[in-house]
This record gives C-alpha cells, structure tokens and sequence, in this order.
C-alpha cells in the first residue's frame, strides 16, 4: 500500500458548511464533516439527490482489491471517476497503487488532497500544464505521463528545459488503435517515440501503456477477440522495447491497461507474456467499480451479477431519488430529475424502488423513463404512480453521475444521512 501524504485539503473538506450551493440538503448550520449529526433521512434531503450506499462501497472496495491480489496486479483507478478526495482516500487505504488522473487540473487537485502517485494517463502538451508538472516532480510528486509521437515528446522536453526541471518526468508510451484515442497508430511510430524518449534529458520511458475501453463495452465474441488482440499487441511492443535494451536503468517496467469493462481480458493477456529483463508491474485502471451500477457496467464488468464470478459481484453504490410532480395523462407522470441530475450518456435512470408513506421500500413501479429535459423525467408507466410519490432511480456510468453532485449523501442501509462526499469537478 502506498502512504499518503498528510494534507490539510480533507480536513477543508469536512470544515465546509453546507450552505446553499449544495442543492440537496436543507438549511443547516452544520458542515460536510457533520452532516451525520443532523440524524437526516434520505426524505429530509431536498429532492433530486444522488446518494451513495455506505454497505456496497465497502463492499466493492474490499472486492476488487481482493480481486487484483488474486491476479496479481496493481491497480491506479481513475479518479476521474469520482473527482472526490474523501474516495481516494478509501481506495488508498484499501490498498491501491496509484490513482489515475486524465487532465492536469485532475492530477493537480490529486496532488492538494495528498495522493502520493498520479498515473497522468493522457498526453500533456500546454505549456502551463507542463509547468506545473515539472515543479511537482521536480518537488518529489511521483507522477507517470503519456507521449505518443516524436512531436509530442520534443515539446514535452522543450518546455521542461525552460521549466529548469530537476528530476526526470516518467512516461508510458501509449499504444492507439485506427479510430480510437491518442497512442501511436504503428509499431514503426511507437519505436521512434521510444527512441526519441531514450534520448531525452528531461523524460524517462518507465514502460507501455493503453486504453481498451475505447472498443464497444460489451461481451460480444467480436468485441472481445479485438480487446485481446489489441492488448496483445501492446504486449508485443513491450516485449520489442526490452529487446531493444530500452529499460536497462529501471528497476521496474510499467505494464498498464485498463477501464472497468475488461479488467479480466487484461489481466489474462498481461499472464501470457514471457519474462523480460526488468520486473514487470502490471497495472489495471478500472475507476467505475467503487460504485458499480445498473447499466453500463452491469452489463460488462466481469464482476458483475450476470458474469457469476466465484470470488463475488460488485454492488451498484449510487441511486438517485425524485418525486413524482405530476401525471397528467393516463401512463404518463412527470418526475423531477432531469439531465442536470443524471446520466444518460449510456442509459437513462431506471426504477429500482418505490417508497412507501412510512419510508419502507416497495418493490419497483411497472414505469420506464422514456425522456429527459432539464429538469424533468418522463415516465410511462402502468402502475398506480400518485402525486407526491418517491421513486428510487439506478443509474449508468458512473462518471457522468459524479459530475453532476458537488455534495453527496452516504446512506446507510436503512437510509440514513451518515456522511457526505464532496466533489471537485
């Protein structure tokens, strides 16, 4: 387990009142450090909130660490996922090595709240960014970057020149497929990145990198022999570079891959490799299995419900409430959600529950959301749905859930406010 530097931010965190900026609480004189001691219920909350299960994120957190020690593999979730100190902080406790950043305002806000090491898993080419990452490693930040071309890397060494950088930054050389992201397209550009890497002053290959979450998120037959075989490539590339005698001042190679969809596929073709001059770490990146959900990664994590894995499946964390407003038609009523409260770049909300007047859960009304605006959700339904009803959502994507709550509340299992997660997006 990494250490974590102690920082003043978390205890910011805790200090904030919970004023008015934060849509979903009442007036209180309390703060985000607090917010259990108001003894709120989820029905106190002003409605829309996105809440958060205590029991599953426990749960899920102990899961996939017990996951990646089975398999051998470290492991640097995204942050992005969640842009909140107080999780990071568990998934460091829970053992992680890194946290995974996407942007340097990301590893930036990672850096304040304490995080001792940053996979930066994106190219960094702006001046100011690179600025600020040269001082930060410069300061002792253990922090790892991408480059994927020569003019890429010649502008990352022109500017750490200028910065008066005195340590060199780590980068991973990302591998790229035709229509995807950023990563080289060819073996023939990746080598002359590497090349030109070797040759740098101010950069150091520590290994390879990729992102195979850029294919369809699915179990489909045709979507994973493409996953494995991307993967395989990158195994390819690594293998190429030590031949090459590219690693001889590391001790470690940086082998690294990973969204939530294909931890597994990862995790098999990373064990198919044949030993290299260096100890190699394997690392997955999966971010989105701290909270789980009911769609996205429902449908394609391989610890999810329907894959039946032995060692057990993760547990959707997230669940957002709202009231019916309105029904004004037969098998139509109005929910007050909308696009500024959930999701719906994968799937739109789903009704997992409905609570009843003495705020006992029921079984899910037979309703479907057909549509959002802003603020609203459309339901048809053929159930007996009443104004002034409480419904209980799952979500999909969790990354696209965070981003939409400052402030949210952590539930126990009979629906209490225990705690609050503070978000920085």
């Amino acid at each position: 387990m990494t250490a974590r530097v102690p920082t003043s931010a978390t205890a910011e965190i805790a200090a904030e009142p919970l004023g008015t900026w934060f849509r979903n609480v009442p007036d209180s004189a309390l703060t985000v450090g607090a917010i259990s001691q108001a003894g709120w219920r989820v029905t106190d909350l002003l409605l829309p909130t996105l809440t958060l299960r205590r029991s599953a994120l426990d749960h899920n957190l102990a899961l996939f660490a017990r996951w990646c020690g089975d398999n051998g593999v470290s492991h640097a979730p995204h942050g992005k996922t969640t842009m909140a100190p107080q999780l990071f902080d568990a998934q460091l406790a829970a053992g992680v090595w890194a946290i995974t950043a996407a942007t340097v305002a990301q590893a930036r806000l990672m850096r304040r709240h304490g995080v001792p090491r940053v996979l930066l898993a994106n190219e960094v080419v702006d001046e100011p960014g690179l600025r600020w990452l040269a001082a930060e490693v410069s300061a002792g930040f253990d922090a790892y970057v991408l480059a994927d071309s020569v003019a890429g890397i010649e502008r990352m060494e022109r500017t750490l020149a200028e910065a008066q950088a005195t340590r060199t930054v780590p980068v991973l050389l990302e591998l790229g497929v035709h229509s995807g992201r950023g990563g080289a397209r060819s073996e023939a550009d990746a080598l002359a990145a590497a090349e030109r890497l070797t040759a740098s002053g101010h950069l150091a290959l520590a290994g390879v990198e990729c992102f195979e979450g850029v294919f369809p998120q699915d179990r489909a037959d045709r979507s994973l022999r493409r996953v494995d075989g991307f993967l395989a490539d990158l195994a390819g590339l690594l293998a190429e570079l030590d031949q090459r005698g590219l690693f001889q001042d590391r001790e470690e190679i940086i082998l690294t891959a990973g969204g939530s969809g294909y931890p597994d596929r990862v995790v098999a073709a990373f064990q198919r490799m044949s030993p290299l001059s260096r100890p190699v770490r394997c690392v997955v990146r999966s971010g989105g299995y701290v909270t789980h959900d009911h769609g996205l990664l429902e449908r394609c994590s391989p610890l999810s419900a329907s894959a039946r894995n032995p060692l057990g499946v993760l547990r959707p964390a997230l669940e957002l409430w709202g009231h019916v407003l309105s029904t004004p038609e037969p098998g139509l009523a109005i929910c007050g959600f909308g696009r500024r409260d959930a999701p719906y770049d994968a799937d739109l909300p789903i009704p997992i529950a409905r609570l009843a007047p003495d705020g006992t859960r029921q079984p899910a009304p037979d309703a479907r959301v057909d549509k959002l605006n802003d603020q609203h959700a459309f339901l048809s339904h053929t159930s007996d749905l009443a104004v002034g009803d409480v419904l209980v959502f799952g979500v999909s994507h969790p990354c696209t859930a965070f981003e939409k709550w400052p402030l949210i509340p952590v539930l126990d299992d009979a629906d209490r406010v225990v705690d609050a997660i503070r978000t920085y997006f």
